[in-house]
């Protein structure tokens, strides 16, 4: 176990080494195979070709670029099995990736993988090498503007490594990096782009087969999908990954993970991404090793190098010079053509101009003439209007009730004929009638927010008689809503007991007289539009 934690430590730190030696000698990525530019590389899997971390992108890397790549996963194993290590095992793996772009369409590539182990007892071999994979991608020739991109990849699978890990179906994220046999992989790729390299969406659709050289294995269906949001800098990356059998297809009990992921891009060819695979496998039943662990986590680096950038930068600069200046010659001539016949229309148009305008000020003369007149009319009949509507106002007033101008002039109305039985809250017979005529005189007045107020003496407890007076309230509110529904929408009920007296409490007369139901407007500002105001 200790040989192990030092095999994986100089794999790190010569990785890191490997990284601030390469940085400062990168140079800023402009200019792309298709003729596009970029500030930053792309982003690439573990197979050091465009992608997330294990999901593919159909694009191709381009001419002439050459693309280093390492990644380093961890996981523990938190629940033992027979064909798996034991509990409590950290499994560390890591791979190193490299990938060649030899024309526009076409990129090769080869990886070779290492793992390493601690508390990992129930094995002979905590550490050692791992697969070695090598293969090539080609994309199909769609035009540079194109959003959608399809390819396929093909994959020869050296199972180097002495010990597999996870030995049950094809189990374990570190299925492809422990392998001890050797396989063929054939892949089909679809990407679809929305958005600058710098700037936009990408999602990736990938579907696989996996054929063992040992007839004895099964075929293996892989099925992965990803998205892709570049803002800059910063990439974040989500991802699906299904393994199974052919013959035997079993997607939620086999192998099935979600990553999330993030990548962080630079303008001096380095990437750097970390993220975690959540395992989102159904358990196994009858005993059977569950397919993943809930999760792995990973780091990755990668560095790209277009040797080719320059001389495509300045092929596609010279391309656009010679798009620019024709553009610009048939503009020039262009406007030419425009200035002569502007001359021409002007000398024409200045003549009917002429004209016009003389007929134009003896339109507008009138026109003035005219509207002054209309204007005078207008105030007259405007002063006529508002001596009218004084009048109508002042003869409204006249002929409104007692009830009507206390509840105008001071906003508050005492009903002094509403009745009800000693702690009850149903209208007595003999106050139905003076509501009726309430009613309907409220209903003249539609701008109005009124409460029903209910008020108590102080005989009882103040919970009750607050619960009684509300009672009341809601019960005249109620009657008034049945005769006049219109007053729904602008009239309330409150309940205040015993809180606000008119009169000593002491004497019977002055009980009475506190045991009563009032009018409150509430918007009180709207009664000047009634000929009253608040101090009338």
């Amino acid at each position: 176990m200790l040989r192990s934690n030092s095999i994986m430590s100089k794999f790190c730190a010569g990785t890191l080494f490997l990284a601030f030696c390469l940085f400062p000698s990168m140079q800023t990525v402009r200019a792309e195979s298709d003729g596009s530019t970029s500030v930053y590389s792309p982003v690439v899997n573990g197979e050091a070709l465009r992608g997330l971390s294990s999901v593919g992108s159909a694009e191709s890397m381009g001419a002439g670029r050459i693309t280093f790549g390492v990644m380093s996963p961890w996981y523990r194993q938190q629940k033992g099995y027979l064909n798996t290590p034991n509990t409590g095992a950290n499994l560390y793996t890591a791979a190193g990736s490299f990938s060649y772009g030899v024309n526009s369409y076409v990129d090769l590539f080869a990886s070779i993988a290492g793992f390493a182990s601690n508390n990992y007892v129930n094995t002979n071999r905590n550490a050692g090498l791992g697969t070695i994979r090598a293969g090539a991608q080609g994309s199909l020739p769609f035009p540079r503007l194109a959003f959608l991109r399809m390819g396929g990849q093909t994959t020869i699978i050296g199972g180097t490594s002495r010990n597999q890990i996870n030995t049950y179906r094809a189990d374990g994220y570190n299925y492809f990096e422990t392998r001890t046999g050797y396989g063929f992989m054939g892949k089909l790729l679809q990407t679809i782009q929305f958005g600058s390299e710098d700037w936009g969406f990408k999602a990736h659709l990938n579907e696989a087969g996996v054929m063992g050289i040992n007839n004895k294995e099964p075929v293996l269906l892989l099925l992965g999908t990803g998205l892709q949001a570049n803002l800059g800098f910063a990439v974040i990356g989500t991802e699906l990954n299904s393994r199974t059998q052919f013959s035997d297809v079993s997607f939620l009990t086999d192998p099935l993970w979600f990553t999330p992921s993030l990548i962080i891009r630079s303008p001096f060819n380095m990437n750097a991404m970390a993220g975690v695979d959540i395992s989102i496998s159904k358990n196994r039943s009858g005993g059977d090793p569950r397919a993943l662990e809930p999760y792995r986590v990973f780091g990755a680096l990668a560095f790209s190098l277009d040797m080719l950038a320059g001389r495509r930068a300045a092929e596609f600069a010279a391309q656009e010079k010679a798009v620019q200046e024709k553009a610009a010659m048939e503009l020039e001539a262009d406007r030419s053509a425009k200035e002569v016949r502007s001359l021409t229309l002007k000398s024409t148009n200045d003549s009917i101009a002429l004209v016009n305008e003389k007929q134009y000020a003896r339109v507008e003369m009138d026109f003035m003439q005219k509207n002054a007149d209309v204007m005078a009319n207008q105030a007259t009949a405007d002063s006529l209007a508002l001596i009218q509507a004084a009048g109508d106002l002042a003869e409204e007033k006249e002929k409104r009730s007692d009830a009507e101008k206390q509840l105008l002039s001071t906003g508050e109305l005492l009903l002094d004929a509403v009745f009800f039985a000693t702690d009850k809250t149903i209208l007595t017979i003999n106050s139905k009638p003076y509501l009726n005529i309430i009613g309907k005189m409220l209903l003249k007045y539609p701008k109005l927010q009124i409460e029903v107020a209910g008020f108590t003496d102080n005989i009882g407890a103040v919970d009750y008689n607050v619960i009684l007076s509300q009672g009341r309230a809601d019960a005249v509110r109620s009657y008034l809503i049945e005769i006049a529904p219109a007053l729904s929408s602008y009239l309330g009920a409150h309940g205040y007991g015993m809180s606000m007296p008119r009169a000593d409490n002491d004497t019977k007369e002055g009980r009475q007289a506190n045991r009563r139901v009032e009018l409150h407007v509430l918007n009180r500002s709207v009664l000047q539009e009634y000929g009253y105001n608040q101090m009338e």
